[in-house]
C-alpha cells in the first residue's frame, strides 16, 4: 500500500527525472553511453553532474526524507 508520502515522492521524482533529461539534452544512459563511448565532452560533464547528484541525494537529502 502506498502512502501519501510515497506517491507525493515518486510524482516529484518523475517529474524531476523528466526535466533533468530535457535540461541535460538527453537520459543518463544516452550519454553515457553513446556520448561518452564518441568521447564527447559535455556527455562526459553530464555524467559527472548525474553522479554527483546522485551522491548528494543518497548522502544529504535522502535521510532527511527517510
Amino acid at each position: 500500500a502506498f502512502s501519501l508520502k510515497g506517491l507525493s515522492i515518486l510524482v516529484i521524482g518523475g517529474f524531476l527525472v523528466g526535466f533533468g533529461t530535457r535540461y541535460a539534452g538527453g537520459c543518463t544512459s544516452g550519454h553515457a553511453i553513446t556520448g561518452l563511448s564518441s568521447l564527447q565532452l559535455p556527455s562526459l560533464i553530464a555524467v559527472i553532474g548525474f553522479f554527483l547528484g546522485g551522491l548528494i541525494m543518497i548522502n544529504f537529502i535522502y535521510p532527511i526524507l527517510f
